[in-house]
């Protein structure tokens, strides 16, 4: 019988997922985005003049549901995303995407404007810390996925028995990864501001690495538009929450758990 820890344990056990609901809370998102963002300057058009309080936020924010990730043995951010929210009294009013590209949506696999838009909410500004995006190729992008994971997500499997979890690397000194990769609990924090809006699809825009590293822990968006340049090249994706959530349960048990908190969110799919 396998002794090794449930994907959910080992989330519990090193990291934890905190609402931004306070104007402190807020800043520690604001303040790290900036150090990613601005000061990083993996993306562009954020300069760090634009930004003499240390802090990057827009005028979405306050239409925005935000949630930190912590890594629990540290105290350390490790990470934040926001869910922008609609505006229920006002359904003419477009998300930042939509605004940006929706010109290019692909109308033949969804028409994006007869969705139930008081029930989408548009993940963004999904970002880890550098020092949990330590991985050679990881810290070439905000959400610290190199190109080439795939070979990575092997040679973890491989190495996953040969130390203690998180202990240090005596190299670098960053946490050794035993939980597969922090984005993932950033989906936990995605899942849970969504079932406390009461949002019935997600939709984003990612680079297509992005995309291809979620679909291989289950998590399957539809693309819904070619490469666009927005903030850097990206594509258009949707998914209904409960088809996405379905999907993870056929392939993916374990993290089907994590994201659902043992069955507490979602039901199993029939």
């Amino acid at each position: 019988m396998s002794t090794e820890p449930k994907l959910i344990d080992l989330f519990n056990q090193y990291f934890e997922v905190v609402f931004a609901d306070t104007p402190a809370k807020l800043q520690e998102c604001y303040r790290i985005r900036y150090k990613v963002y601005c000061e990083e300057g993996l993306i562009p058009g954020f300069d760090v003049k634009h930004y003499p309080e240390g802090l990057e936020y827009d005028q979405y924010d306050e239409r925005s549901a935000h949630c930190l990730l912590i890594h629990r043995p540290t105290g350390h951010i490790a990470g934040t995303v926001r869910v922008i929210l609609p505006i229920r009294d006002q359904e003419d009013i477009k998300f930042p995407l939509e605004e940006h590209a929706g010109k290019t949506f692909y109308k033949d696999i969804i028409d994006f404007e007869k969705l139930p838009r008081t029930r989408i909410g548009e993940i963004s500004r999904l970002i880890l810390a550098p020092e949990f995006r330590a991985r050679r190729g990881e810290s070439k992008h905000i959400y610290g996925v190199a190109e080439d994971f795939e070979s990575s997500l092997k040679q973890k499997e491989r190495r996953r028995s040969d130390s203690s979890p998180q202990e240090s690397d005596r190299r670098s000194g960053t946490p050794r990864r035993v939980f597969p990769h922090p984005i993932l609990g950033l989906f936990v924090a995605i899942v849970r501001m969504s079932l406390a809006r009461e949002l019935t699809y997600w939709y984003g825009g990612m680079e297509p690495v992005c995309a291809r590293f979620l679909r291989a822990f289950g998590i399957n968006f539809t693309p819904v538009s070619p490469i666009v340049d927005y903030y850097g090249p990206c594509k258009s994706y949707i998914g209904e929450i409960a088809d996405i959530m379905a999907n993870i349960y056929r392939t993916n048990q374990q993290v089907w758990e994590l994201l659902s908190d043992n069955g507490s969110f979602f039901s199993p799919p029939e």
